[in-house]
């Protein structure tokens, strides 16, 4: 075998020259080519984020007023529905019509309420009780979902925080309805002027259909009309209270009008109203204590007054809004009141007062925020004897006592 030549050793020299060549680029530049325009591409990218950004950052006063305009009417057009539909409701719309029209109601009936909507918050969807949805952030993008993105966005690369994210994403709220059919009898124009009152009445209510029928004899309008109510819930919405104190008790019926009895009318259930019902602290005849969360006695204390009345008492301790009636009556001459808790636990107590009866519902302040103790109270007095009741302190930022309806001649103080 002949030796190697120059030549044939130069060749191979440059041979293995490229080869290394090749590995160079195989396994050193090409990544690092990779990682150069990767980087490049990232670098375009969180550029044009950041021109995106500065450009809200520039906007973020106008953002923040914009953003702040459109919860006011938000807010406004949640003002219009009521936080819960209840009698009360019901009793006001009524009172209005008795005070002001030529219209007489002579059949009502109220419906169970019925939920048909939840009206997502924040870009969620919205969902039909037949449980199809609707894009909520769809139909609302041009108008809201720019503005509380943007201004999310500034919030928190300026201070760190994401307080307009978390609002913005609140749970939903919940849209109920509920039928009120009513057979009425009047004139021409209280009929109009009846449909004016429920267009522009407080709380949302529509007229879903009407019938009218003339009578030229006596030209005299009858028929039927069908509202309906609508409420909004959620756990950051309360119902309001309503005072029902003008509201004429004590006839058969409310449609029929008459001052009502001495003691059925709420205007003359005056005993106590010095210091709005203090005394009632002092001397009464039924009770009812809540007490915070967590504590060595029951959260929730009902019973009737007086030494030897140990078996009145009826308790729980759930932290939790409980449901507590009041019942006053007469049977076979003697006056009772039956009152239950949580439609479970209840007692039947003999009223030995021979003038009225005083309840006091004895609140507390609540010690943090996962203290829910609280009560729904509903009472209905078809005695002879007045029932004057006292809320004594409750907690001022978020009670623990909410009076939902009373019936017959009751008086509230708080």
């Amino acid at each position: 075998m002949g030796s190697i030549t120059n030549s044939q050793k130069a060749l191979l020299i440059g041979l293995v020259g490229v080869v290394i060549a090749v590995m160079s680029i195989l396994y050193v530049a090409k990544p690092n080519m990779d990682d150069v325009s990767r980087i490049k591409s990232e670098n375009q990218t969180l550029q044009a984020r950041l021109v995106e950004l500065q450009g809200k950052q520039a906007k973020r006063d106008q953002y923040l007023a914009e953003t702040e305009e459109y919860q006011g009417k938000f807010d406004d057009i949640m003002n219009s529905f009521p936080a819960d539909l209840n009698q009360e409701i019901s009793i006001m719309f009524l009172q209005g019509i008795k005070e002001d029209y030529e219209f007489d109601v002579t059949s009502l009936g109220l419906g169970e309420k019925e939920q048909f909507y939840t009206l997502g918050v924040g870009g969620g969807d919205a969902a039909l009780t037949d449980g199809s949805t609707t894009d909520t952030a769809a139909t609302t993008e041009a108008t809201t979902t720019e503005v509380t993105t943007a201004t999310t966005e500034t919030t928190t690369a300026a201070d760190g925080t994401t307080d307009v994210a978390e609002n913005a994403t609140d749970a939903g709220y919940q849209c109920y309805r509920a039928a009120f059919p009513i057979e009425y009898t009047g004139s021409y124009s209280a009929i109009k002027d009846i449909v004016s009152y429920v267009d522009t009445y407080t709380d949302r209510m529509t007229v879903d259909s009407i019938e009218i029928a003339y009578d030229a004899e006596d030209n005299l309008y009858t028929g039927k009309m069908n509202l309906m109510c609508y409420a909004i819930e959620s756990p950051d919405r309360s119902p309001r209270s309503i005072d029902l104190d003008d509201v004429e008790v004590g006839v058969g019926n409310i449609f029929e009008g008459g001052s009502g009895s001495a003691s059925g009318s709420d205007s003359s259930l005056n005993k106590y109203d010095e210091n709005d019902g203090a005394a009632i602290v002092n001397s009464y005849d039924f009770y009812a204590l809540l007490n915070p969360s967590g504590s060595d006695v029951s959260a929730k204390v009902v019973g009737q007054n007086g030494s030897g009345k140990d078996a009145s008492v009826i308790s729980n301790s759930d932290n939790s809004v409980s449901t507590l009636s009041f019942d006053f009556y007469e049977e076979d001459g003697k006056t009772y009141c039956k009152y239950v808790l949580d439609n479970s636990t209840s007692y039947t107590a003999e009223v030995t007062s021979a003038e009225d009866i005083k309840v006091l519902l004895q609140s507390s302040a609540k010690k943090d925020e996962e203290d829910k103790v609280g009560v729904r109270v509903t009472i209905n007095n078809t005695s002879k004897l007045p029932v004057y009741v006292k809320v004594a302190d409750d907690d001022a930022s978020s009670g623990r006592v909410n009076v939902a309806s009373k019936s017959g001649s009751v008086k509230i103080y708080k």
